[in-house]
């Protein structure tokens, strides 16, 4: 009998438990412990949460800082970035502590935080895109390639090195959003990495390059201020640049890849027989007056590829093509001696040279060959506006060419080598022509017949 009872009791007590810890793990309260931003929101509704976070959600849309390097700073407000304090995303967090896992992993994370707290941060929420655009902003106020020690094409004298520097972006969203969470928080220090150039004025006296081996000029239109910058930077980029015999100089890996991360911006460029606009449009003209310098200076040449349209800046089959990644520009130091190259720009003007240290001996001439004209091909286009039998030109197009380049080199009056460099052939464009598809009307038909009946009369 006795037993009977301990048993009747036992189970009377396990259920207690059990519907006590039911009880508990079903709560309508935020668990006790449970603190946003430092303040105990335990045994708060859901609801109740969220009206305290509705609360201090205007302070945190006023949030604004100011970001510096040295006497360069920029301003940002919450308002700009639509920085905003996340209150559903907040509110679930908070509401969410305890209620995962199994009942025992739910008890033990209830407990703790009884024991030791939990802090659960306000979820914050901001427009990706217009963070990234003033990223960019600062990114381009900041960065500066560094500029190798070098001779000028302009002067003749030496334009000493310049070191760089460089927006460290990836760091700095973690300290400009950090900084935004943060009240007491009002400026943030740019990280900014220091670049150095790879040649400096005594490195260049050492060389002993100071004799003018070859440059070319190219112009380009200032008022295209995109396209102009990627010139500037690009040339800024190779300018300086000293190869060792039989070293290859790579286009792509000393300009780099043509990105808005890299300071290039958005131009016209040539994609597959269009003009489109692209990141880096304008840096082929750079590529293209290397390539003429280069040739001028009879040094070898180990890749290169025509554009498919002839362009403005040069002539035909003395053009020069890049695309990162896809096609470059390499020449060899062919010769027996450094070689450095230069490029440097002057209003409109790009100018590009190769220096060595003895004065070049041969004579080196560019010539053209086998010009070929590629009529330019009709393309017939329906036209529902047009009449049966008008027809209307919307594009005339333009002839393409077929042409070899060579090279002649002499010395001492003589020819001693001529190479064929090139076999080249630039795609002429379409003339388009609207054909007329729309049937006359049938009054103006009937009284043409009418017409046509009289007169035979």
């Amino acid at each position: 009998m006795n037993q009977k009872r301990w048993l009747i009791a036992a189970v009377a007590v396990g259920a207690t438990i059990f519907l006590a810890v039911a009880y508990f793990l079903v709560s309508p309260k935020v668990y006790s412990g449970v603190r946003l931003e430092g303040v105990e929101v335990g045994g708060k509704s859901r609801e109740e949460v969220k009206q305290l976070l509705t609360v201090w959600r205007p302070e945190f849309r006023s949030r604004h800082i100011v970001v510096y390097y040295g006497d360069t700073t920029f301003a940002l407000k919450a308002d700009d970035i639509d920085y905003d304090l996340d209150v559903e995303a907040t509110a679930d967090e908070v509401w969410n502590y305890g209620r995962h896992g199994s009942p025992w992993e739910r008890m033990a994370s209830i407990r703790a935080a009884v024991r030791d707290g939990y802090r659960v941060p306000v979820r914050v929420r901001y427009n990706e895109s217009k963070l990234t655009a003033f990223f960019d902003e600062w990114r381009e106020a900041i960065d500066r390639t560094p500029q190798n020690a070098a001779l000028s094409l302009v002067t003749g004298g030496i334009i000493p090195q310049q070191p760089g520097r460089r927006l460290e972006v990836d760091a700095l969203k973690p300290l400009v959003l950090q900084a935004m969470r943060q009240e007491d928080v009002a400026r943030v220090p740019l990280p900014v990495t220091a670049l150095y150039p790879e040649v400096t004025t005594a490195d260049l006296e050492q060389t002993g390059l100071k004799e003018f081996w070859a440059t070319f000029t190219t112009a380009f239109d200032a008022s295209d201020i995109n396209r102009s910058a990627n010139i500037r930077l690009s040339a800024r980029k190779i300018n300086g640049y000293i190869l060792y015999p039989g070293q290859t100089f790579s286009f792509n890996q000393v300009v780099g890849p043509r990105d808005k991360e890299h300071g290039f911006k958005e131009a016209l460029e040539i994609v597959d027989g269009e003009f489109v606009p692209g990141i880096g449009g304008g840096v082929c003209q750079l590529s293209s007056t290397l390539y003429n310098a280069v040739l001028l200076a009879d040094l070898a040449i180990a890749e290169r590829y025509n554009h498919s349209k002839p362009l403005g800046y040069v002539g035909l089959g003395r053009d020069a093509t890049v695309a990162y990644g896809v096609l470059d520009f390499k020449f060899i130091n062919s010769s027996d001696s450094p070689v450095m190259i230069m490029a440097e720009t002057e209003k409109n003007r790009l100018m590009v040279g190769i220096v060595g240290q003895r004065p070049l001996t041969e004579k080196v001439e560019l010539l053209s060959d086998n010009r070929q004209v590629i009529p330019p091909p009709v393309v017939k286009k329906q036209d529902s506006d047009l009449l049966i039998g008008e027809t209307k030109v919307d594009q005339r197009g333009k002839p393409g060419y077929e042409i070899t380049t060579i090279r002649v080199v002499s010395a001492g009056g003589r020819e001693i080598r001529r190479e064929i460099l090139a076999k080249d052939r630039y795609l002429p464009e379409n003339t388009i022509v609207k054909v007329g598809t729309k049937t006359p009307p049938a009054e103006k038909k009937g009284k043409a017949r009418d017409r046509e009946d009289e007169n035979n009369k």
